[in-house]
């Protein structure tokens, strides 16, 4: 797991990959496209852990990076909506 920090001098996050971080993370590849919520339109996999993620955070899974769109806190477990970097 990576995380964003501060903006660069054009106002984008710059990705801090001098220090990735291990989680624990059971996800899913559900389809997402056929629901009426428009936030889970771009959403390619939905996940689920107890680690601290945020929406700061990209997750690689299998080398490529996705974005964390949201984290649903609620529950024993965080629920967490992923979107292809």
């Amino acid at each position: 797991m990576y995380r964003y920090f501060d903006p660069d001098e054009y106002g984008q996050p710059t990705l801090d990959t001098s220090n990735p971080q291990t989680i624990e993370l059971t996800f899913g590849l559900y389809n997402h496209t056929e629901v009426e919520d428009v936030r889970y339109q771009d959403v390619e996999y939905t996940g689920l852990t107890r680690s601290e993620v945020t929406d700061k955070n990209v997750i690689q899974l299998d080398g490529k990076n996705y974005k964390v769109k949201f984290v649903n806190p609620y529950g024993r477990m965080k629920q967490v909506f992923l979107v292809g970097d």
